[in-house]
């Protein structure tokens, strides 16, 4: 699987986990109970989203967005240009 699948499937499950917590948030679910990542449909792959909070979940989806945008328009990590 190559960066922009794997951006692609970050930025489905931070999406995803968004909207749980918003959800949660309006229905007054303690945070507790839904940081816990017990959820089956989650991607084992980015549980730790699950510990994330709402705040933190935007500026993670903002990050990934421009990161897809990047490599979508050829730029690459600059860390990928010494290999």
């Amino acid at each position: 699987m190559n960066d922009d699948e794997l951006l692609r499937q970050e930025l489905r499950s931070a999406r995803e986990e968004l909207v749980r917590k918003r959800t949660r948030d309006s229905n007054d679910v303690p945070s507790s109970e839904s940081r816990l990542p017990l959820m089956p449909e989650r991607n084992e792959a980015f549980l730790r989203l699950a510990l994330m909070s709402v705040d933190d979940l935007e500026t993670h989806i903002d990050r990934l967005e421009r990161d897809l945008a990047d490599l979508e328009d050829g730029i690459t990590r600059p860390d990928a240009e010494h290999v």
